[in-house]
């Protein structure tokens, strides 16, 4: 079995959305579809705004689109520079279990580090305990003293009267 990253190109982005759609549902997340859609066109036109990849498996002369990866990079002074972040990263359940993404890790890291990554971060549910155990055995590490929070913001919430 091989395993490969592959950037999507403008036949495969339905493919791309599929699996990100596939994602939403396994972990419960609200659909948003065009502003889902939109951030994909975003990514995929700026690359320096992050990497999207399909995960290709070769198998028997065969090539199957398992999954996805969504990498968005950010600047850290804590890290020295350009960090990523691992914002998505899906096997479809078929695929899993199976040594694909212990193969992908060392692959992703290649790819980052000659974007000039020099940390990668993501962010995994507490109770997802696979997960968790998958990413430290590969050098993740738990930043418990550390909590990630969010704030979504919408546009029209922005005051007009900020001055620049």
């Amino acid at each position: 079995m091989k395993i490969s990253l592959v950037a999507p190109n403008l036949s495969s982005v339905d493919m791309l959305l599929k699996l990100v759609e596939e994602l939403f549902e396994y972990e419960v997340l609200p659909k948003k579809v065009e502003q889902t859609n939109n951030a994909i066109q975003q990514l995929i036109n700026n690359p320096e705004l992050g990497q999207a990849w399909l995960i290709e498996v070769e198998q028997d002369d065969e090539k199957i689109i398992a999954g996805h990866i969504i990498i968005s990079y950010s600047f850290s002074l804590e890290h020295g520079g350009r960090i990523g972040l691992i914002d998505q990263f899906y096997l479809k359940p078929e695929w899993r279990q199976q040594g694909i993404g212990t193969e992908l890790v060392p692959q992703i890291e290649y790819q980052v580090t000659k974007a000039g990554v020099r940390a990668l971060s993501l962010e995994v549910n507490i109770g997802n305990a696979g997960a968790r155990n998958f990413y430290e055995k590969h050098g993740f590490i738990p930043r418990r003293q550390f909590c990630m929070m969010t704030k979504t913001i919408q546009q029209e919430e922005v005051p007009l009267n900020i001055a620049s």
